[in-house]
Order: structure tokens, then C-alpha cells, then sequence
């Protein structure tokens, strides 16, 4: 296929997809405002969806050189290695280009949107026609459901908050890790949000959360990247929004896990809530995802941490177990009497891959603060233990032969108590493992 082939059908397709998105964003809800406007020249409402998408196709339209400069770009960042090493690339990414029109052409109507509020949020001469265009194309891109408005949706957004264009407001603290960094140098903060700003970018979060597409695909990524600033998490109501897909009929809320995470050391009551919501949550996901962040919650919340495992400990699905067990590792290196405190319970569930997490995990660190197992947590575990997890046992016993031989051998009378059976399958797996522990296990056979 042609490059003039494999362009004009990017070509067409932009075109469709801009009429699909700006007719989609102006029914979906009112338009946010501009946040700026000059006072002579304000803010002209297009008073139809038609009106609006005529004249964002007439600009695309005349735009050609626009198209090719944003099309080359997006193809020479996205282009595969393979299809650069292909013995006729230019053949090849042609065909490439052909398969993928469709990310290609979102990803350059996403680019289209970056420039039109650009134009709009220039401080010195705002385009409030371009506003519309362009806020319309991320609103219909984002509730299309669209990876590219995930991905790249967040800065866009937050970019209409600050009233800044994309790229220019954001800049990273200076610190002792910049080589010109100094201590006694101005340290510049970060200009607030911009009122009218916030408003827009409010408005659109609500669109995006009333679209059954964009409130499932979009929306939890886009509050989760909100987090890493603190001041539009508040002026945009990141957490009630947060509260809100939980509530609500969502099916994963893992990206509304991670943001609550991430917001605990600046609002640790709400985040506390919203993360005990999603220790019990309908979605099985969700429930993972909370478990799997146990440790991060403990690093801001060791008491949230330890009653979210209870409760995860409890949970109906396996895999929920599982995971949250997983914690336990770092309360056998931290707290010995707490760990033995929840892995009891947890042991005597019998549940095999629930033991063999346990044992894979913390039964070797709390052996290293306790040899002598006063908590008889080797029989436990030994009695809902796999082939593979008695191995794994077997070998951790006689490295406490080799650290307390008193230990080991208060081991061994605690299996012969259980059964002469036990304690002759402890014998078997050890033997298997060390054949020079015969002697010992005979003398404590006697």
C-alpha cells in the first residue's frame, strides 16, 4: 500500500472521529466555560452541536500541513522496532500505518486537542473558539473510552485547572539531587490553580462521570493521576469522587485504590474510609488490589494496614487470602508477637495455598527471632502443607537442628505428640532432604 493510501485513510478517519467526538461532548452536557477571556472579546456559546462540529471540521480541513507534521511525529514515536528493521521499512510501516488507523487517528485527534487549548489558554490573546473545539474533542475522546485519553487526558486536564498550556506550568522541585541545586537558592513554588480553571475541569469530570464508558475507562485513571497534586485534589474533590465510584456500580476500582494510597499522608480520614470501602467491595479486583497494597497502606497507617488484613484474611475468595498473607512477612520481621498473633488464625484455616504463602514468605524470619517455635507454628503449618510446602519445612527444621538443637528437638516431640504417623513423614521428608540427620532423628526416636 502507498504512503498516499495509508494517509488518506488517516485522513478520513480523523475527520470522522472529530464530528463523532464534538457531537457527542456538546449532548452530552453544557461545555465548560473558558477559563480566560478577554474582557472586549468574550466567549462567543456555539448554539448547536452542528455549528460547532462545522466549524472544527472547516479548521482540520485547511489544516493539511498541521495533519502531516502531527502524523509523522506520532508515526516515527509509535513505529516498532521490527518494522524499522524490516528489509523494505518504508513498505512495511505503510502497512503498519494501515493496521492501526484507528489508535493512530485517535492519537492525532488527541494532539489536535492539545494545540486547540493551547491556543485557548494563552494568557496574552485566548482563542475561546478554539476552546470549545478543543474541550470537545477531549470530552468526546474520553467517554469514546479511548486509551490515548486515558493515558494522556490527565495533563490535558489538569492544564485547563492551572489555566496554563499543557507543558509550560508544570515544573519539578529543585533538590540536592540537581547538581546546581543549593540550599540558600529561592525555592519557586508552583502557581495555584486558576478559579475559572477549576470550574471547567470540574465540569468535566462530572461529564466523564455520568458516561457509563468514560466513568469505568477513564475517570479512576484520570483521579489517580490528580493525586501527585495535592491543591487540585482538593479544589476538585478528588476523594468524593473517589467515594462515589466506589458506591456506585463500578466493576474494577484498582485505580481508585491506588489514588487513595497515594492521597493517606495529606487526608487520612477519607482515605481511610474509602480504602476499608474497598477491602469489602462487590469486585473481586478491587479486594485484590487492597490486598496487594497492604504494605504501602502500612508505611502511612500501620493500624488501618493490620485491621484491612483482618478482614482481607476473612474474605470469601482464595486469592484475596492469599495475597493479604503476604503482609505477614513484615510483622514476622517487625513484630514477632503480633505476627504470631495473625498467622495463627490464619494457619489454622488449613487452607494449603493460604500455608504455603505463609511458609514461603515469614516462617523463615520468625524462626531467625524464635528457634525454639514456642508458638508451635511448625505443626500448624505442617498439617495443611502440600509435598512441595513439607519440603520447604523439612529444610527450615534442620537448619534449626544445625542454629538449637533444644529447639529441634522440642519440634520433633510436638509431631510424635500430634502421631507417631506425623513425626514419621517429618522423618521421611527430612532424611530425603539431609541423610546425614539419622542419627539425630534416632535419638530423639529413643
Amino acid at each position: 500500500m502507498s504512503r498516499r493510501q495509508a494517509q488518506a485513510l488517516i485522513w478520513e478517519s480523523c475527520e470522522h472521529l472529530i464530528r463523532r467526538f464534538v457531537d457527542s461532548a456538546f449532548l452530552s452536557s453544557p461545555l465548560p466555560n473558558p477559563p480566560l477571556e478577554l474582557p472586549d472579546f468574550p466567549a462567543i456559546v456555539p448554539k448547536s452541536s452542528e455549528a460547532l462540529v462545522d466549524q472544527a471540521i472547516g479548521i482540520y480541513l485547511i489544516d493539511k500541513a498541521g495533519f502531516n507534521h502531527r502524523l509523522t511525529t506520532i508515526v516515527n514515536e509509535r513505529t516498532p522496532d521490527h518494522i524499522k528493521r524490516n528489509i523494505d521499512p518504508e513498505s512495511a510501516k505503510q502497512k503498519w500505518m494501515s493496521s492501526n488507523v484507528e489508535s493512530i487517528s485517535e492519537t492525532l485527534i488527541c494532539r489536535v486537542s492539545r494545540d486547540w487549548l493551547s491556543a485557548s489558554l494563552d494568557e496574552d490573546s485566548p482563542d475561546t473558539d478554539r476552546w470549545y473545539m478543543g474541550v470537545s474533542l477531549l470530552i468526546g475522546l474520553a467517554i469514546s473510552g479511548s486509551e490515548v485519553a486515558r493515558k494522556e487526558g490527565p495533563h490535558l486536564l489538569s492544564s485547563i485547572a492551572m489555566a496554563k498550556k499543557p507543558g509550560t506550568w508544570s515544573r519539578k522541585t529543585s533538590g540536592p539531587h540537581h547538581i546546581d541545586w543549593s540550599p540558600v537558592g529561592i525555592i519557586e513554588s508552583m502557581d495555584p490553580p486558576h478559579p475559572s480553571g477549576v470550574l471547567a475541569a470540574s465540569n468535566i469530570l462530572d461529564t466523564l462521570a455520568r458516561a457509563s464508558s468514560s466513568s469505568l475507562q477513564i475517570l479512576p485513571f484520570w483521579l489517580e493521576d490528580l493525586t501527585v497534586n495535592k491543591q487540585l485534589c482538593e479544589l476538585l474533590e478528588v476523594q468524593r469522587r473517589l467515594q462515589d465510584l466506589l458506591d456506585g456500580d463500578l466493576g474494577n476500582c484498582e485505580p481508585v485504590v491506588r489514588a487513595a494510597i497515594q492521597l493517606l499522608s495529606c487526608n487520612p480520614s477519607d482515605s481511610a474510609e474509602i480504602l476499608i470501602k474497598a477491602s469489602q467491595h462487590h469486585n473481586v479486583q478491587t479486594r485484590r488490589e487492597t490486598a496487594s497494597s497492604l504494605q504501602r497502606i502500612a508505611s502511612d497507617d500501620f493500624r488501618l494496614a493490620l485491621s484491612l488484613m483482618d478482614t482481607l484474611l476473612a474474605d470469601k475468595d482464595s486469592d484475596v487470602r492469599v495475597i493479604s498473607a503476604t503482609y505477614l512477612a513484615s510483622l514476622a520481621r517487625s513484630d514477632r508477637h503480633l505476627f504470631i498473633e495473625k498467622a495463627k488464625p490464619a494457619l489454622e484455616r488449613s487452607e494449603v495455598r493460604l500455608t504455603k504463602r505463609i511458609v514461603d514468605s515469614a516462617i523463615r524470619e520468625y524462626l531467625s527471632s524464635d528457634s525454639f517455635d514456642r508458638a508451635g507454628l511448625l505443626p500448624l503449618a505442617w498439617a495443611s502443607s502440600d509435598q512441595s510446602t513439607k519440603s520447604k519445612l523439612a529444610g527450615l527444621i534442620i537448619q534449626q537442628s544445625e542454629e538449637n538443637y533444644e529447639g529441634f528437638a522440642d519440634t520433633c516431640r510436638r509431631f510424635r505428640e500430634i502421631g507417631n504417623d506425623t513425626f514419621s513423614e517429618l522423618k521421611s521428608f527430612i532424611l530425603r532432604r539431609d541423610s546425614s540427620m539419622e542419627e539425630r532423628l534416632s535419638k530423639l526416636q529413643d
